[in-house]
């Protein structure tokens, strides 16, 4: 197959640290011949930053002058189902950031237009590409801890990020800025709990950011025979994102910033047992991030933004299915809609 015509549209966060690099990585199988934003400036500066040849303020005159073969949508979450629809109609296929969209009836929008036009759809859920993740994956299928029961998630983000801007767009999402954050902890949990029949949320407010509602969420993701608990939290100065997977044999942490997962053998409270258990603890720990930052020097460790990008490219050329299909993403934005509709009405002193 020929290389592919790629496009961005966005000149914000993401594309800048996320899918223009992956893109520029992948030039021997892709070409990015364009960007896109409506602020003229910003879409200035990152083109000349990354040498991207030509710019647009506006998607359909790239889309008509262009012709991309794939279009990354990479702007706020609410123009996601309009410029995924006009780039399906222009029969290109389709990267999404997550989420995918803000309801389930966009994203059957979505849906429906990329299979009448023929084209591919992929969402940008990122975190499904760790190594632990895939890793943990694979020891769970493989019934390494036992019956699987349930898991945690745990997700720091610097209230400098989002909470203290009072312009920020996630702001003006549904819930939040859970809404903009909150989607990593709601896909990680349905990798292993595919179905969410119910779900409970608690949020409060920690600090004096009018604008923001929250900035502290507790939310449970009950299955069938499992439970998620998310925390989420917006309140301190640090990036953090752990996972914890328990089954009836064993238990899994990980740390999704090092790239390390340890399995956690502790079952009992003997001294020698809790000995050992802390010392195989540190030491999958410690070998985790060695081979972590072993494979940043030697250039073999592949962002996953990447590797997605990697595999969709792989999914246009082969016929196969996308590697996050559409319909999880759609499973995503309506987990994410009942966490929204729990919180919304409620104050930041209205609590559970």
């Amino acid at each position: 197959m020929d290389r592919l015509k790629a496009a961005v549209v966005g000149a914000g966060f993401v594309s800048v640290r996320k899918h223009i690099p992956a893109l520029l990585g992948l030039r021997e199988r892709v070409d990015l011949v364009a960007l896109v934003d409506r602020d003229e400036g910003a879409v200035r500066k990152v083109a000349e930053q990354f040498g991207i040849a030509r710019i647009y303020e506006e998607t359909a005159e790239m889309l008509e002058r262009e012709r991309p073969d794939i279009v990354h949508v990479c702007t706020p979450p609410g123009t996601h189902a309009e410029l995924a629809v006009q780039a399906a109609e222009a029969r290109c296929h389709v990267m999404i950031e997550k989420p995918m969209a803000l309801s389930t009836e966009e994203c059957d929008r979505i849906i429906c237009t990329a299979a009448e036009a023929g084209v591919k759809t992929c969402v940008a859920h990122s975190d499904l590409f760790y190594p632990p993740v895939i890793r943990a994956r694979g020891l769970v299928d493989e019934g390494v801890v036992g019956r699987f029961a349930g898991m945690r998630v745990f997700l720091s983000t610097p209230t400098s990020y989002m909470t203290s801007s009072e312009d920020h767009w996630a702001h003006r999402l549904p819930g939040g800025v859970i809404s903009e954050t909150g989607p990593h902890a709601v896909y990680l949990t349905l990798a292993f709990i595919p179905s969410v029949r119910e779900v409970r949320v608690h949020g409060s407010s920690m600090l004096d950011y009018p604008w923001s509602n929250f900035d502290d969420y507790r939310i449970d993701l009950i299955g069938d025979s499992a439970v998620s608990s998310i925390v989420s939290v917006y309140t301190t100065d640090q990036w953090t994102a752990d996972v914890d997977i328990w089954g009836t044999g064993g238990l899994l942490r990980l740390d999704l910033e090092t790239m390390s997962l340890v399995r956690h053998r502790r079952p009992s409270l003997a001294r020698g047992t809790v000995a050992a258990s802390s010392l195989r603890g540190a030491f999958g720990l410690v070998g985790s991030t060695v081979r972590t930052v072993a494979a940043v020097l030697a250039g073999r460790y592949q962002d996953t933004h990447r590797m997605l990008v990697e595999r969709f490219l792989d999914c246009i050329r082969d016929d196969t299915p996308p590697p996050v299909p559409p319909e999880q993403g759609r499973e995503a934005v309506r987990v994410m809609a009942l966490i929204a509709e729990a919180l919304e009405g409620r104050s930041a002193t209205q609590l559970g």
